[in-house]
């Protein structure tokens, strides 16, 4: 039992394979079930001072609930966020030895600012959570602590997109050059708009399903309005996130091109067409919403372009004549442009009273926020199955990844 127990912390250990689900999607579930809770949190942090200031300045109570409401989820969730996050590390180095030790070895002091600073993200998501009543006399300072604790967390992505992009689009892969590579600032902007515009379609679809539970009146009404925000809020970023997205996928093209046309046209070419009907769920969803809730004349009309719009922007390729490609990407931009144009028609000329909605309202909302989550993930997962047998693209191979490291010379460690 000794010499059995002696073997098996041997450093010439065969690497782990996992029978069927494979080690990359293991390790890929556990860090989707992170995002989902890492990205929220980063996502509301932002949000929950913005409403909390918007409500001193309007001098109006529903969103000093909303931003209220906001830091209760992020005080219950933020925790299982950073344990999955743990969970997902330990699979790594268990997994991927050699590739963990060579991408924390590249990124070592930066990774330890990112995992230091969760402890000041924490001390600031409960002061600003359980002492709200005490500020109340000093709401500035308050939302000051708000927004300084969104701002550790968004230190934390800062760090954290470095590394994901690296794997991706590796550049030259020494110092600055390797935190800074081709794809590093798209993405980061392409993330922190996307963990808004996510976030928000949730909400909304959360508070619809709070107004429908709701027998008080005056409850039912306030989240009716909270999810009319909510997506809103969420449609604005989603066209943000559009367009950063395109600049991406640029960034993807001029850093790893192969990389690039494997992703494109390699046997996960489908998961593009799959965002694009996700895409097109979101704005259909967005406009159908906007008709619901504020019936204008033309929103019938304005609806069933963006309709036309975004059955041509889910069509495959092969649908497309040759060289007219780029028709696609035009009926996107016109779905876009006609959305935004509904929703400047919708908005109430003054504060007006928020109406009791249908159930059908209540259909779409939760829809689109079941959508935009899984639009989130999906992007996730795109960029993973990019790096085709890579886990760091052209510099890596996944069969070499496997395995407990070994410094390749002696005073490889200082």
């Amino acid at each position: 039992m000794g010499s059995y127990i002696a073997a098996s912390f041997s450093i010439d250990q065969p690497g782990v394979q996992l029978p069927f689900i494979t080690n990359r999607w293991a390790v890929g579930v556990f860090f989707l079930a992170h995002i989902i809770f890492g990205s929220f949190t980063m996502g509301a942090l932002v949000l929950g001072p913005t409403y909390e200031w918007i409500g001193l300045r309007r001098e109006d109570p529903r969103f000093e609930r909303y931003a209220r409401a906001l830091g209760n989820v992020n005080l219950k969730i933020f925790s299982l966020g950073a344990t999955l996050g743990g969970f997902a590390v330990i699979v790594v180095v268990a997994l991927y030895g050699k590739f963990f030790v060579s991408l924390i070895t590249l990124f070592f002091w930066p990774a330890v600012v990112a995992f230091s600073i969760w402890f000041f993200t924490l001390g600031g998501i409960l002061l600003y959570n359980l002492r709200w009543d005490q500020f109340r006399l000093h709401k500035g300072l308050h939302i000051l602590v708000g927004y300084a604790t969104a701002a550790t967390e968004h230190i934390f992505l800062f760090i954290i997109v470095a590394l994901d992009s690296y794997l991706l689009t590796p550049g030259q892969g020494q110092g600055s050059a390797a935190f800074f590579n081709p794809s590093y600032w798209p993405e980061l902007g392409h993330r922190f708009v996307g963990n808004i515009s996510w976030a928000s379609f949730f909400i909304a679809a959360v508070a619809a399903i709070y107004a429908a539970a709701s027998r008080l009146p005056a409850n039912r009404l306030y989240f009716h309005w909270a999810a009319r925000t909510s997506l809103v809020v969420g449609f604005t970023t989603l066209v943000l996130q559009i367009a950063l997205g395109a600049i991406f996928v640029e960034s993807i093209k001029q850093g790893s091109p192969g990389a690039f046309q494997y992703s494109m046209q390699g046997p996960f070419a489908w998961l593009w067409l799959l965002q694009a009907t996700f895409i097109a769920i979101l704005l259909v969803g967005s406009n159908i919403y906007f008709w619901q809730s504020r019936p204008t004349v033309p929103a019938p009309v304005l609806t069933g372009l963006v309709v036309l719009a975004s059955l041509v922007t889910v069509m495959p390729a092969a649908l497309f004549p040759k060289g007219l490609f780029w028709v696609r990407y035009l009926a996107l931009g016109i779905a876009v442009l006609l959305s935004l144009l509904h929703w400047l028609i919708s908005r109430p000329r003054v504060r007006a009273a928020t109406q009791d909605l249908r159930r059908s309202s209540q259909v779409t909302l939760a829809v689109t926020g079941a959508t935009a989550l899984l639009l989130f993930l999906l992007m996730g997962v795109i960029r993973t199955t990019a790096r085709s047998d890579y886990t760091i693209y052209g510099v890596m191979k996944e069969s070499d990844s496997y395995g407990i490291f070994q410094a390749p010379s002696k005073g490889y460690y200082p």
